[in-house]
């Protein structure tokens, strides 16, 4: 498998985000979020996805021109600095921990916790040394009330903007490194589902369905650059995820509903997969999944350039409920996917006139959830080309797999 930590390339990911700031006017950008720290210096933190840290832990500070800079403690430096090769500026502070490659003979005493003032001081001096006094970016929502204050009184409030949107512009238009490791996280998602559809029995429960996924997980990556596998399993009438796997044995008729996928290297997958257990299903629930993959069919085909979200998600709507869902209603059919933790904007949604542009990558989805019916979700993953779009995925178009 290709190792996709050797083939970033950092100064794609600065000059696009250099770009977008000239282009908004601003001086610097900091960045707190791990999941656009990552974007902007390529350091892939150990704690970006179990919440233990904090937002500002690591800071990320772009100026519009020169090297990045990251703030990141001292536990952490040589991570960062085995994963950036020299590409940014990291700037070290000392925390709770002893280290003896960093003694400093005059430190006599450290803090019991990490001191969160420090990292945004340091951060906004590496803005103020590029210009004192310009116009810095910031996640507004994603910064302590506390920290807000500081920046403000450290910056001026009138030299703080909202760069939340600008981030989210920049990332849904991905490099040709992220849609080749989007690519490769999705293929490896389908590959996972495969395997647990076709070794999925009566009898079987939720939990020999996770065993299996997660241990297809490490089988087809060999473990490497995959941070974790995530999953919700729901089998028969639980159409709702669970954080402990339910113990009804699968009975024939049952419907599935694989969804989720794997982070390879911090780039999510997030696929959908519908099946049945045995050998026969309900008229009604078969009605189901031919309404949603039709609407799936329908939606992907305006998946070109020039065509608006909104537009997409009409499309979508119109077939469910001209089919066997007069009362469907959803939020969005689709989201764009890379970083996470989440689904990610922008989103096929019904007031949402983004128009799709190439490099753009979605994660396209039909789901419908009942405990009647079961629980069902066709989704699959795709990028917009120059032409047209190209599918990473293709889900089952039926509900029987083996």
């Amino acid at each position: 498998m290709q190792r996709f930590s050797e083939t970033r390339n950092q100064e794609e990911f600065q000059n696009k985000l250099q770009a977008a700031m000239e282009e908004q006017g601003l001086d610097s950008l900091i960045l707190t979020t791990p999941q656009n720290v990552y974007y902007a210096t390529g350091y892939l933190s150990p704690f970006m996805y179990n919440g233990s840290n904090p937002a500002g832990t690591d800071i990320a500070v772009v100026n519009r021109t020169g090297k990045v800079h990251l703030v990141v403690g001292q536990f952490s430096q040589g991570g960062a600095e085995e994963q950036t090769k020299g590409t940014v500026e990291i700037i070290g502070y000392p925390t709770w921990i002893f280290i003896e490659d960093y003694i400093n003979p005059n430190e006599k005493k450290k803090d019991v916790q990490p001191d969160a003032y420090k990292t945004y001081r340091l951060a906004a001096d590496a803005a103020r040394q590029y210009r004192d006094g310009g116009k810095v970016g910031i996640e507004a929502g994603h910064i302590p009330y506390d920290k807000y204050l500081f920046l403000q009184d450290y910056l001026g409030t009138e030299n703080l903007v909202d760069a939340s949107g600008l981030m989210i512009k920049v990332r849904s238009i991905k490099t040709p490194w992220e849609i080749d490791i989007l690519r490769c996280s999705a293929q490896i998602a389908e590959k996972m589902m495969n395997y647990v559809m076709e070794r999925t029995e009566t009898g079987m429960t939720e939990a020999d369905l996770n065993k299996m996924w997660h241990q297809s997980a490490w089988e087809f990556t060999g473990g490497h650059e995959i941070v974790y596998a995530y999953q919700a399993h729901p089998p028969g009438t639980g159409f709702w995820a669970s954080a402990i796997s339910r113990e009804r044995p699968l009975e024939d008729g049952d419907i599935v509903r694989l969804d989720g996928g794997i982070n390879l290297y911090g780039y999510l997958s997030d696929l959908g997969r519908t099946y049945a257990v045995g050998n026969k299903v309900a008229p009604e629930r078969q009605a189901i999944f031919d309404t949603l993959l039709a609407a799936r069919d329908a939606g992907i085909a305006r998946m070109v350039p020039g065509t608006r979200l909104c537009d997409v998600f009409h499309t979508v709507m119109k077939v469910c409920v001209e089919g066997a869902l007069p009362q469907y209603v959803r939020g969005h059919c689709g989201h764009s996917i890379s970083l996470g933790p989440t689904e990610e904007f922008p989103m096929l949604s019904p007031d949402n006139e983004t128009v799709l542009k190439p490099g753009m990558v979605f994660c396209f989805e039909t789901p419908y959830y009942s405990t009647k019916y079961n629980s069902y979700n066709l989704e699959d993953t795709l990028v917009i080309t120059e032409n047209g779009h190209e599918l990473f995925t293709n889900t089952n178009r039926s509900l029987f797999v083996k």
